[in-house]
């Protein structure tokens, strides 16, 4: 993945996490207690990756939002990036990952696996290393924890969330040439009421980002815009284009039917 868009996403990430702080639409009773409820799981990262955060982090973010709104969210480049460190961020990723996989074996197995799979070096990273990071993270004897909860979700003001899709439209006939159409839609979540939709001949991030521009234009900027990872839905530009106005653009989970929305 190239770096900035990488950073980018990164970016566009933080700003999801942050957002009922920013808003003050947290359920939580404090600020506080929400960034502790939202940093009690690992986020996944766009290369695959699941990182842990503390409270203090999220409370940085916000703080650095507020000053230097979406730019101030992208990461900068590490000045160790490629020195050695105990646990990095890939080994910390890949404990969260053999414990999903296999939630029965202990941490000393776990320590075994990261060095059969040269995640680390047995010379760098020492078994109590890692015992001590299954333990402080509570990660011992973890139950089915890649199970899914599905669950019905409404958002609770009209507006507040976009879902957007694309439909196959009717083939017509122009200029002797047959050619097929496409429907670009933006529905509002809470109220199914129709935000946006054109008709086009590619179904594009260009034309997306039209049926966007028209609906926030008209109905207003949502906090959040919910869209699958096709490449109309999950470009650099768009991500830019929803940072820049304070959207957090969040995607279907990758080969996940379950989770599509309305359109």
């Amino acid at each position: 993945m190239d770096q900035q868009k990488k950073f980018i996403e990164e970016a566009s990430i933080r700003l999801a996490l942050i957002q009922p702080a920013y808003n003050e639409t947290y359920p939580d009773a404090s600020k506080r207690a929400y960034f502790c409820r939202v940093t009690e799981k690992p986020i996944k990262m766009p290369d695959g990756r699941e990182m842990r955060y503390s409270p203090g982090t999220l409370a940085c973010w916000e703080s650095d939002y507020r000053r230097g709104g979406f730019d101030a969210l992208i990461p900068k480049s590490r000045c160790d990036a490629g020195k050695s460190r105990r646990l990095d961020d890939d080994a910390i990723a890949a404990i969260y990952r053999i414990r999903e996989e296999f939630p029965k074996i202990n941490a000393k197995e776990i320590y075994l696996k990261l060095i059969s799979d040269s995640i680390i070096n047995q010379k760098d990273v020492s078994l109590s290393t890692v015992q001590r990071y299954v333990k402080k993270h509570n990660l011992k004897g973890a139950s089915c924890p890649g199970l899914k909860d599905r669950k019905a979700f409404e958002e609770e003001f009209a507006c507040s969330m976009y879902q957007g899709d694309s439909l196959y439209g009717p083939y017509i006939v122009e200029n002797r040439i047959r050619r097929r159409t496409y429907l670009i839609m933006l529905l509002d979540d809470k109220t199914r009421m129709i935000v946006g939709g054109r008709f086009f001949y590619n179904d594009n991030a260009y034309n997306f980002q039209k049926v966007l521009k028209d609906a926030t234009a008209t109905y207003g900027i949502p906090q959040k815009l919910y869209v699958d990872n096709g490449s109309p839905y999950k470009n650099e530009q768009l991500s830019l284009i929803c940072g820049s106005l304070g959207i957090v653009l969040t995607h279907t989970p990758v080969r996940d039917g379950a989770s599509k929305g309305y359109v």
